[in-house]
């Protein structure tokens, strides 16, 4: 089969999947190709997507005067030219989009639907089933489960949404999305219920497949040279929290500081416990009797990030509306256990008393409480059957060949 992947390459983030999917799909025997606007990678499978800049420039005082305001933003104006890459189009059997935000407009992706190419969209967040908003569920706000008002209520759109851009983007998505009818190949079943209530999705096939991890973070290191790595001393109880931002509030920045607050009281003075954090620091701080803190700042190295996970003791995931955090599977996949509220990849990901525990959201009694026991108490069953099942469905190897299961289904059907 011929594969075609499109995406824009944040390359902390999107980027990197597409790569590893695109490898892993030619490791399997298939003609891949993957189209991306940033080329930081030296894999000859992966080609450059030119932005018209002049284009955008000169359209969009053209688009302001005829009063098409949708497409003077990201869901209403192509970055690219679609005629650049005809010829790739041309010569693929299914396409994967993994994100269109900044790349592709709604009229260049009726275009490609129109093709009667099979076209799988790829989501790692909430861009296809808004209004034009790009980043992942928040349920402290809600507004997105269910888009009862069409993203009119969202406080994240509400800041921009002149003209009433936010529901004229999304009504005009959900007229392609219903007209041509593409299957979503989503990252776990969290997202998957998520596009399954939105009304742009709720009538599209939803199925999913999940991302296939950085194998770079997943090397065998001895837990001690692990700990020397960082200084870390043989009696320390170590526990993970990361995040791009550790403030930030869907992520459990704030919610965080009240969990160990309900720890430390459980804590003797002379348990030697350690809050270990990385990713950008912003306005979070930890002040806690019992407990000390150390920040390691933003981890960018796959060696360093996969030490850290081989040092600790337990990774904290009190995130309460996300989508991921990727950071669950790659804890899993080096053994180290984690506490999460039972959202995102946690809900597909964390088998009670096995590789962790998930918990109701908010519960912060409940997560105080299963962090001091598997601190100081309970010992999981890492070399459990169901376990190693749940690591080997979170490889790229995984991921490439569901994907070429439901593309061989849907080709001869």
């Amino acid at each position: 089969m011929k594969f075609l992947l499109l995406s824009n390459n944040d390359y902390d983030g999107v980027g990197q999947h597409v790569e590893r999917l695109n490898t892993e799909l030619i490791n399997l025997g298939h003609d891949s190709k993957a189209l991306v606007l940033n080329k930081l990678s030296n894999n000859n499978n992966i080609i450059k997507i030119k932005r018209s800049i002049l284009k955008r420039i000169f359209f969009f005082p053209l688009n302001f005067l005829k009063k098409e305001f949708y497409k003077l933003f990201s869901f209403g104006y192509a970055g690219i030219n679609l005629d650049t890459i005809q010829d790739k189009i041309s010569k693929s059997d299914i396409i994967i989009i993994y994100s269109f935000f900044n790349v592709l407009s709604l009229g260049t992706i009726e275009k490609l639907l129109s093709k009667k190419k099979i076209v799988y969209f790829r989501p790692l967040d909430m861009e296809l089933a808004s209004g034009g908003c790009h980043v992942n569920f928040d349920k402290f706000g809600n507004e997105c489960r269910k888009f009862e008002h069409n993203c009119s209520s969202c406080p994240q759109l509400n800041i921009f949404n002149i003209f009433n851009l936010s529901k004229k983007i999304f009504l005009r998505k959900k007229e392609i999305l219903e007209k041509y009818k593409p299957k979503i190949l989503v990252e776990n079943t969290f997202t998957q219920e998520l596009y399954q209530n939105s009304l742009s999705c709720k009538k599209l096939e939803i199925k999913p497949i999940f991302l296939g991890m950085n194998e770079k973070r997943n090397v065998f290191y001895e837990k001690d040279k692990a700990r020397k790595f960082f200084n870390f001393m043989p009696n320390e109880k170590i526990m993970l929290y990361g995040s791009f931002n550790l403030d930030a509030k869907h992520k459990g920045g704030e919610i965080i500081q009240n969990i160990l607050e309900i720890l430390s009281k459980k804590i003797n003075t002379t348990e030697n416990v350690k809050l270990v954090t990385f990713g950008r620091k912003n306005s979070f701080n930890i002040d806690i009797k019992n407990i000390d803190w150390i920040h390691l700042g933003v981890i960018n190295e796959d060696k360093k990030l996969n030490l850290l996970y081989r040092a600790a003791d337990l990774m904290l995931s009190p995130s309460t509306g996300c989508n991921g955090p990727h950071m669950v599977i790659e804890a899993i996949s080096n053994n180290l256990p984690v506490i999460a509220f039972d959202q995102g990849v946690a809900i597909d990901a964390i088998i009670n008393n096995i590789n962790g525990f998930k918990i109701n959201c908010f519960d912060k009694d409940l997560f105080a409480k299963k962090i001091f026991d598997a601190l100081f108490n309970d010992k999981f069953d890492l070399n459990n059957k169901e376990n190693k099942k749940i690591k080997e469905t979170f490889t790229s190897n995984y991921e490439a060949k569901e994907i070429v299961k439901i593309s061989k289904n849907d080709l001869i059907n």
